[in-house]
């Protein structure tokens, strides 16, 4: 309270009779919202300067007017610069919640007593979501209980979407930082992650979202790793090989969640160009490697290496800061998918002429003469190929996925389990298979709210990154 109150006085500019660094136990410290909400705006500044991330936790709950004028620009500096350890928790909930109505608690209660046709589904992921944390080591423990509570109200509430695996880890980690928070605050946590971000899009029937960010990707690796996009080419490798997973868990299925947490960091207050950056890093970093590797070799490295190797999360994020990919970068790119066909492909072109100069267009692509043709997988090769490369998010059960996939398929005049859909030891191929046929019929790219993209904006001015 001592330092609360000194700080109030220094960030108003109000004299004191007691000029010690303290103010005396007969001047009680102000804490009621009123005598916040009478400090000008531009104490804001002042009063950080003068306390500690555990008294601005108090400041920021006494007065909602100090959430938002003092709360978000300095801990957003915090939260990107360095790893706020056990106050991280609050941060997301500040960053995710903003200015959402709290009615999300009655959803959860609801949800939690409605009846759910996922029970199983879930049930059967609890024990290989995180196995490593302590949280979730114990079989039917609180963090194995509180996973699958919140899953179920998740799939109970959002019925287009239901269960799909690899929510699992988005909202294990959740769990993980927010674990002094009550289970409905993270069912809202949840909730907004998913739609303020646009992640839901990338669960929903058919996949919308999966196909124009594997084909982004694909795009700003040729651009800035032209090198590896060779390399990848020759072997007939894609953004879908490898980096579904990545997209689908922001990373929470490959990385340790002490590396995680450091990237969600960024990635709540920057959003998706944060992902962007650090699945152009990972891959920087085995440039060399995969120059000597053959199609099958590169494959199975692809799919061990961010798993096999250690990361150091500051190291890793200053590398990808080194990729000046942006949010309007994105946006051109996202447009592009939908052109319309034609020799002539979508690119991205960079050039650099003190600063970087980007632009989007479209390149004649180069008619290879069929012995020059680059090395593709067999198709053989391939029936077998995708159970393997997406394993870590293949946790037994395919129902829902097929499920879909016969719907896609019935939709679009085709009988149901033809082609890729009906082997059953291809679990998630009717996934990779949608992104084929959704790129292929030019689907219209979908991009997060303009309040989330004007928030993001906001943050990376402030953070001097724009």
């Amino acid at each position: 309270r001592d330092g609360i109150a000194w700080a109030l006085v220094m960030a108003a500019g109000t004299p004191r009779k007691n000029t010690s660094l303290r103010p005396s136990a007969e001047e009680p410290a102000p804490f009621s919202a009123s005598t916040w909400d009478r400090l000008p705006e531009a104490a804001t500044s002042s009063l950080a300067s003068n306390l500690g991330i555990p008294d601005l936790k108090q400041c920021w709950q006494t007065s909602p007017r100090w959430q938002r004028s003092l709360w978000s620009p300095y801990m957003e500096s915090e939260l990107w610069n360095r790893d706020l350890g056990k106050l991280r928790g609050m941060t997301w909930r500040v960053l995710l919640l903003e200015g959402l109505n709290p009615k999300a608690s009655q959803d959860f209660s609801a949800s939690l007593r409605a009846p759910c046709p996922y029970d199983g589904v879930i049930r059967r992921d609890l024990a290989r979501t995180l196995p490593k944390e302590e949280l979730f080591r114990e079989k039917d423990g609180k963090g194995q209980q509180s996973l699958f509570r919140i899953l179920r109200a998740l799939a109970v509430h959002l019925w287009d979407i239901g269960y799909v695996q690899s929510l699992n880890f988005v909202v294990a980690t959740l769990i993980v930082v927010l674990s002094e928070e009550s289970e409905d605050v993270i069912f809202r946590c949840a909730q907004a992650l998913l739609f303020r971000h646009s992640l839901a899009d990338f669960y929903r029937p058919r996949f919308p979202k999966l196909g124009v960010t594997v084909w982004q990707f694909d795009r700003i690796v040729e651009a800035f790793l032209p090198d590896v996009h060779a390399v990848l080419e020759v072997n007939g490798v894609t953004a879908e090989y490898y980096a579904m997973q990545w997209f689908l868990t922001l990373f929470a299925s490959d990385l340790p969640q002490r590396t995680v947490h450091r990237i969600w960091d960024r990635f709540l207050i920057a959003g998706w160009q944060v992902v962007v950056q650090v699945g152009l890093a990972l891959l920087k970093q085995v440039a060399d490697v995969l120059q000597s590797l053959d199609a099958c070799e590169t494959l199975t490295f692809l799919k061990k290496f961010v798993r096999m190797r250690r990361f150091e999360p500051e190291v890793l994020l200053a590398d990808a800061m080194q990729f000046e990919v942006s949010h309007q970068m994105l946006s051109a790119l996202e447009a592009a998918y939908s052109w319309e066909k034609s020799d002539a492909e979508p690119k991205l072109v960079l050039r650099r002429e003190g600063k970087l100069f980007w632009e989007v267009r479209r390149v004649q692509t180069e008619q290879r003469h069929i012995d020059e043709a680059p090395k593709r997988i067999s198709q053989a090769a391939q029936a077998n190929l995708l159970p393997f490369l997406l394993h870590n998010l293949d946790t037994g059960e395919t129902t829902i996925l097929e499920e879909e996939w016969n719907t896609y398929l019935v939709e679009r005049g085709a009988p149901p389990n033809s082609t890729l859909g009906h082997n059953p030891e291809c679990k998630l191929e009717a996934a990779t298979a949608a992104v084929a046929m959704h790129k292929a019929e030019g689907a219209a790219a979908l991009s997060g709210s303009h309040w989330l993209e004007g928030r993001q904006r906001e943050a990376l001015r402030a953070l001097g990154k724009v």
